[in-house]
Parts: structure tokens; sequence; C-alpha cells
């Protein structure tokens, strides 16, 4: 199915300190050390002698020491002036870096590590892509409306949820926060286009789509271990990557591109049509195995079975329908079957559309038990609260890696 038609059908959900330098400048890729493995547990059965010959001449992993994680606030003055207004009111304490990335399109990206960081802990990152019109932000008052305030809101729940990880889990946490460049259509879309959200982020589809998280993640390596005072070998290899609302169709993009650095992959009240499905299955292609959890508010937007968007009901009512018609719509591709609300062309679109879907909506009647590899967590947090409890998983069972 055209993956353009798809993305226009979808359902459009709505949810000072300064710089120590005149202009906050990111370090070269290239210049990035090592990522620490993943840890993995001991093979049961003993290496075979080509193995161990390899394992011998192979160069030895760096040995984890104690990282010099710097309490300091470095800010560029020229970052999105929400940014710079929202550091300015932090609490002095923790690592927060605000500049420009070239894996985020050019845009700005706020790292944060909070206070009281332990130096002989791992580092875990948390990628978190945020949802509808939280790419400008101001703080919450009289007069200024929902779309320029809940960008300030989300963000400080974000924060506010990694604080309280880091202080309830093993190993410290790096935010990292990435800012969408908001309603953009693509540069090939003509007629009618969804302006709600960013359909592009992280799409690498150069020289057009200028967005990759394999550079934007290297971008951030280089940064925690060049200037945040991280050691390399404290950073998790397996990264979190969650989007909030319409910041779930980056977690979709990020794993059609195939990245194989992804552990877990969160959707926060963001599985709509196509994107926790699609992030699934892209997942799936490149063999890297990464837990796809759904954090999905009961009756709420995002809930397929819902009475807000109930896509999955949908799509198999309309599939039937087409089936009871096909013979109609062959001849009249254009108009609406007797009895029917809807035109053939609608009812094709959703009879194919079933057919890709039928498995995951099937599955999600039984809250994705049987189907290995998907977590479902329903809850009774709304939508916009969801940051605070769930960021980095905060408030999600262990079992769910079972």
């Amino acid at each position: 199915m055209p993956r353009s038609l798809l993305l226009a059908l979808l359902f459009a959900c709505a949810p000072g300190n300064h710089s120590d330098a005149d202009r906050v400048r990111q370090p070269a890729p290239e210049a990035a050390p090592p990522v620490a493995a993943a840890r993995l547990p001991a093979p049961t059965e003993p290496a075979a002698p080509a193995q161990e010959a390899a394992a011998a001449q192979a160069p030895e992993a760096p040995t984890p020491g104690r990282s010099k994680i710097v309490d300091r606030h470095i800010v560029d003055p020229e970052a999105h002036s929400g940014f710079v207004e929202f550091a300015a009111q932090l609490p002095r304490g923790g690592a927060l870096w605000i500049g420009e990335l070239a894996g985020n399109g050019g845009r700005d990206v706020l790292i944060y590590i909070p206070p009281e960081s332990d130096p002989a802990a791992d580092v875990q990152l948390v990628y978190h892509f945020h949802g509808t019109y939280s790419e400008v932000f101001e703080p919450k008052r009289d007069g200024v409306p929902k779309k320029r305030w809940v960008g300030w809101d989300r963000l400080q729940q974000t924060l506010d949820a990694v604080t309280e990880l880091q202080s309830k889990r093993p190993y410290n946490v790096a935010l990292v926060y990435p800012l969408s460049a908001g309603k953009r259509p693509e540069p090939e879309q003509t007629g009618w286009w969804n302006g709600a959200y960013d359909r592009m982020w992280m799409e690498p589809r150069p020289p057009t789509y200028t967005d990759s998280f394999v550079l934007l993640h290297e971008e951030v390596v280089a940064l925690l271990t060049g200037t945040l005072g991280v050691d390399p070998a404290r950073i998790e290899a397996k990264v979190i990557a969650e989007g909030h609302s319409a910041g779930g169709i980056a977690l979709w993009n990020i794993a059609e591109s195939g990245a194989a650095n992804v552990g877990e992959y969160i959707f926060l009240d963001a599985s709509f049509e196509g994107w926790a499905d699609g992030c699934y299955a892209g997942a799936q292609r490149t063999k890297a195995p990464a837990l796809v959890t759904l954090v999905v508010t009961d009756r709420g937007i995002a809930d397929p079975y819902g009475a807000r968007d109930p896509w999955c009901t949908t799509r198999e009512q309309h599939a039937a329908l087409f089936t009871q018609h096909r013979a109609f719509c062959a001849e009249h591709p254009e108009a609406k079957p007797p009895g029917c609300e809807v035109g053939c062309e609608q009812l094709e679109f959703s009879s194919e559309s079933w057919d890709e879907r039928k498995d995951w909506c099937v599955a999600l009647r039984d809250d994705m038990k049987k189907l290995r590899g998907v977590y479902l967590h329903r809850t009774k947090i709304p939508h916009a609260a969801q940051p605070r409890h769930f960021v980095g998983g905060l408030e999600l069972p262990a079992s769910r890696f079972e």
C-alpha cells in the first residue's frame, strides 16, 4: 500500500542559564568514543576452537570506569527561545546541554542527566519524541492558548519523570529530547496533507529528508562522552525510544530505517493506525530484538477499539462490505454501494489495510498476550499526563521483558 496514501488518511492526534561559549557546536560524529557492548548472558555451551581464536585476536572491550558527569548547564543562546527560557528556570544541578544537532535535521535537542547521578553506574539513554504543538512552547499563564504552553508542560513532565526514574533504577538516565519541525509537508506532497504533526521526523531520505536517528545517536554519544563527562564504557548499547501522542510517528520511522540499537520502543498513547504496527514490522525486518510497548489510555484516542478512533473495528467492517459489494464497486468505483455511508474507494482501501493489519488487531483483542515482542499496558492515566508516569518505563512492570 502506498505509504503516502496511508499517511494522508491517518488520524491526527491532538494532543537563565546561558551558554559557556558564543555558540554551542557539536563535535564531529567520527570522534565519538566506542559504545559499551550490550550486557548479554554468558553462553551456555563452550565456544568452538575457531571462535576462541577469533576472540583471542579481538580487541578487549573497554573496562567501565567512573564517569565524571559535569554539574553544568550548557545552553546555546541562539537555541529555540522556549528551550532557553525553560533552561533558565531550572534549578542548578545535573548536566544539561541544548543546541542544534544534524541528526535532528539541524533543529535543537535537549540532553539532560538529572542531579545526583552515580559515577559508578551505567547510563541509559532515553530518546523522547514529543507530541503535537510541543515544538513551540512557553510558560502557562493567563491569555496563553493551550497549543503554546502544552510543550512546556510536557517537557517538565518528562524531566520530572526521568529524575524519578534515575532515583529508582540502578543506572543513570540521559534524556534526549529533540524538537520536531512541526507542521511541514513532504517536499513531494501535493494537494491535501495532514498539518497536525511532522511526518518526516526521523525518516532519513536525503537530500530532502535530513533527519537521521543513527547520526543523532552518534552526536549524542559524542556529547555525553566528550562534553558531559560520561565514561564511554558506561553507556548502555541499547537505548529506549519513546513517543508521546504524535511523537509515535518518529518511532515508526526509526524502526523502518533499520536502527539496531533500540532495545524498546514505548508508544505513550501513540499507537495510531500504521504507527505501532508499522514499528513492529520494521523492527522484525531488521532482526534486532526490540520490545514494542504500547501504553494505551482506556477508551482514549489511541485505543483502536475505543470510541474516539476505533480503526480496527472500522477496517474490519469496511473490508466485509467491500467483499459484499465487490462486483458493484468493479463497475462503479467512485460510487457508494447501496446502503453504505462510504464509497467504493474507501472500502477498497480499508480492505487492503485490514489484510495488512488483521493479525495486529486480532492480537489487540487479547491484549497482545500471544504476539511475541509486544507488550500492552492499559491505563486510566489520561493522555495528557502519560509522560509523567511512563517516560523511560517509569511505572511499567519489569515483567514486560519476560
